[in-house]
C-alpha cells in the first residue's frame, strides 16, 4: 500500500489536500488451466478470457464513498520475428513439483543462447481474428460499458534486437514504445481485415488506433482518473464487478486500486 498527500504546489488535477492511497493485489493466473489442448472440460475452461488486470478507482468525500469506476486490461506481447516464444507449459503446471524430475531429454543450456529481433511487421500472435476472446471483449464493452482495453507489451523502440545471455547492461533512454494501452475497438478493426486465426502486426494496430494509443501511465493517471476512459459503477451493476474480482477462478489475476479521499466540502 502507498499513501500520499497532494500538496498545494503539486501539478495535478486533484485538489490540494486530497489523499491518494494505492493498493495492489496479485493472485496469479489460472489461464494455464483455461484451455488445454485436449478436450477436458474444466470449469475454468470458459473463463480467463476477457481481461487479466483490473484498475479500480474509489473516490471518497471525507469518510463517504461517492464514486467508483473500473478499467480492465487484456495483456498481450509482441512476438519476435523468429516466433521463439515459450508459452505456459500446461503439462508442467499440472505436474507441479513433479516437473523437476520429468525432463524432456534436451539440454537446457542450449536454450539460453537466443537472439530476439523485432520490427513493425512482428505480430501480437496471441490476438487472433475470429477467436472467441474477441467476441467476449466486444460483448462486455457493449453490455457493461467500454471498460476493456488492450495492454500491449513491446520493446522500447523498433527495430530492436537483444541477445541472451546479456553481456552488458542494457540502458533504455527515451521510451518510444514500451507498454501501450490501446482501444479494443481499434484492435478489432485491424482484426477485421484478417482471415480467421491470423494475428495483427504492430504496424496494423498502430494504424488502426490513431489517437487511441497511450502509455500506461497516461491512460491510468490522465484518462482513467478523469473519467475519460473506463466505466463508473454503482450498486445497480456492482455484482458484475464482483464477479470479475471476487471469484478465485474468475478472469482477473491482478488488481490495482486507487482510493482518493477529497477534503470535506466547506
Amino acid at each position: 500500500m502507498i499513501e500520499a498527500l497532494i500538496p498545494e504546489s503539486a501539478p495535478t488535477l486533484l485538489p490540494s489536500g486530497a489523499i491518494v492511497r494505492m493498493d495492489t493485489h496479485n493472485i496469479g493466473g489460472l489461464r494455464r488451466l483455461g484451455a488445454p489442448h485436449w478436450d477436458w472440460d474444466f470449469p475454468q475452461r470458459r473463463r480467463w478470457e476477457t481481461a487479466d488486470i483490473a484498475i479500480l478507482v474509489f473516490v471518497y468525500r471525507g469518510d463517504r464513498l461517492v464514486a467508483k469506476k473500473i478499467g480492465l486490461l487484456q495483456s498481450k506481447r509482441l512476438f519476435p520475428i523468429n516466433q521463439d516464444v515459450e508459452d505456459d507449459d500446461e503439462i508442467g503446471f499440472l505436474h507441479g513439483m513433479n516437473a523437476f524430475i520429468r525432463r524432456d531429454g534436451h539440454q537446457a543450456s542450449a536454450a539460453l543462447h537466443r537472439t530476439y529481433s523485432f520490427d513493425e511487421t512482428c505480430t501480437f500472435a496471441s490476438i487472433q481474428a475470429g477467436h472467441r476472446q474477441v467476441g467476449l471483449i466486444d460483448t462486455l464493452n457493449r453490455d457493461f460499458g467500454k471498460v476493456v482495453f488492450y495492454l500491449l507489451y513491446s520493446p522500447p523502440e523498433l527495430p530492436f534486437t537483444v541477445n541472451y545471455p546479456l553481456r552488458q547492461r542494457v540502458r533504455v533512454g527515451k521510451m518510444q514504445i514500451g507498454n501501450r494501452v490501446v482501444d479494443a475497438d481499434g484492435v478489432h478493426r485491424a482484426l477485421a481485415e484478417l482471415g480467421d486465426g491470423a494475428s495483427p502486426s504492430f504496424k496494423s494496430i498502430q494504424s488502426a488506433c490513431v489517437d487511441r494509443d497511450w502509455s500506461l501511465e497516461i491512460w491510468a493517471a490522465d484518462l482513467l482518473l478523469t473519467c475519460q476512459v473506463g466505466q463508473q459503477f454503482d450498486d445497480t451493476n456492482d455484482d458484475r464487478v464482483r464477479y470479475f474480482l471476487e471469484r478465485r477462478s474468475g478472469p482477473i489475476g491482478a488488481a490495482v486500486a486507487a482510493s482518493i479521499t477529497l477534503p470535506e466540502e466547506t
